[in-house]
């Protein structure tokens, strides 16, 4: 049996200090980073190396652009052996914060409705809903440090390119599977029309709609269809958000950055996005709430990108027979979902909108694909 050495409560105590202080100094470099996008010229800059990370939080990014300013894909070490490529030797990590889950030693009383195991509620003799209370434990979140190692910093099997680069021709197939993809996200089928007045575009919450104007390049017109559902996604007068509570040029900004963010990730030239009144616009605001609107700018930014990141994958394997999409490696379950309901509507079967959500759902939480199209029944 190995030995195991036992800290004395003084150690322990040590050994937690070490630690905060260490999560200290990290929150300290990411304020002064913070500070630092929006009191010089580096806000686009910043937005240009978000581009490349919209699955990590504005703090992380942060963080990795200020150790490695040339990443441009990380992941975790166990990460990149799960893809077939292993560091390199010698190579440092780079410190991002975990977040970690842990009971605060409360708990609070939930009432919820009593039911038998195939999930029907229980009834009193005199007809009403049996209920029971239950606790749970009050959870609270702290950070760790963990270590990320950029592509370069390892070797192995090619990492394949991403299906979402549009620096090419932008087919008619391509710019509808985008226009869809923000439909799906922003819920909001997008109108094009002749816009007085010389706009290319608004968002309005009052009818909960997105018009773009008619007749633009396709590039201009993706541009301006990110911008605007940015707003919805951001603005949306029915949202709790930091953002929803922005001035009127504030949200202009914001909208802007998440457009440009979605624009340069999916390969479009952004040379003439610009970002003059920055500093004006955070002057006089609290660090940690500069740091939460760019994280809710990297959220839109990350629900748009990977909504067309999905559509346009869906696309590139649109030749393929139902049998093969089954089979396929590269798409996920909810995708695959998606395209078998696609298919079904080609068919003439269709499915409201809850019955849609509980076949997607299904699918995101079943491991196996047959179980979701034996849900289906045109496919049982």
């Amino acid at each position: 049996m190995a030995w195991k050495k036992q800290f004395t409560p003084e150690e322990q105590a040590a050994y937690q200090a070490e630690k905060r202080a260490e999560i200290e100094d990290i929150f300290k470099r990411i304020d002064a980073g913070v500070q630092q996008v929006f009191t010089s010229e580096k806000y686009r800059d910043y937005l240009k190396f978000m581009s490349r990370f919209t699955d990590y939080s504005a703090r992380n990014t942060l963080l990795i652009a200020m150790q490695k300013p040339d990443a441009t894909l990380v992941a975790a070490y166990g990460k990149w052996k799960q893809l077939g490529r292993q560091v390199s030797k010698g190579e440092s990590g780079i410190e991002i914060l975990a977040p970690v889950a842990y009971k605060t030693g409360t708990v609070e009383e939930i009432e919820r409705p009593v039911v038998d195991e195939f999930g029907n509620r229980q009834y009193n003799p005199d007809g009403t809903e049996k209920t029971e209370i239950i606790q749970n434990p009050v959870m609270d979140i702290a950070f760790k440090k963990a270590y990320v190692f950029d592509v370069s910093q390892t070797t192995g099997k090619e990492i394949p390119v991403p299906v979402s680069d549009l620096s090419g021709e932008l087919d008619s197939d391509k710019m509808t599977a985008i226009l869809k993809a923000l439909q799906r996200v922003t819920g909001i089928e997008i109108q094009f029309a002749d816009i007085p007045g010389g706009a290319k575009g608004y968002y309005s919450p009052a009818d909960n709609k997105i018009v773009v104007q008619s007749g633009m390049s396709d590039a201009q017109t993706l541009k301006t269809a990110f911008h605007e559902c940015a707003h919805k996604l951001l603005h949306d007068p029915d949202l709790k958000s930091v953002t929803t509570k922005s001035a009127r040029n504030e949200k202009e900004v914001q909208a802007e950055s998440t457009a440009f963010i979605v624009a340069e990730r999916m390969g479009l030239d952004t040379s003439e996005y610009s970002f003059p009144y920055i500093a004006s616009w955070s002057d006089g605001r609290q660090l940690d709430q500069l740091t939460n609107v760019l994280d809710e700018i990297q959220q839109a930014a990350k629900r748009m990108s990977a909504a067309i990141e999905s559509e346009l994958l869906k696309l590139q394997k649109h030749d393929l027979t139902i049998d093969e999409i089954l089979d396929d490696t590269d798409l996920d379950n909810i995708q695959k979902a998606e395209i078998l309901i696609d298919d079904c509507r080609a068919r003439g079967v269709r499915f409201c909108e809850q019955e849609t959500d509980e076949i997607l759902q299904f699918a995101g939480e079943h491991e196996d694909i047959a179980e979701t199209v034996r849900l289906i029944p045109i496919w049982r």
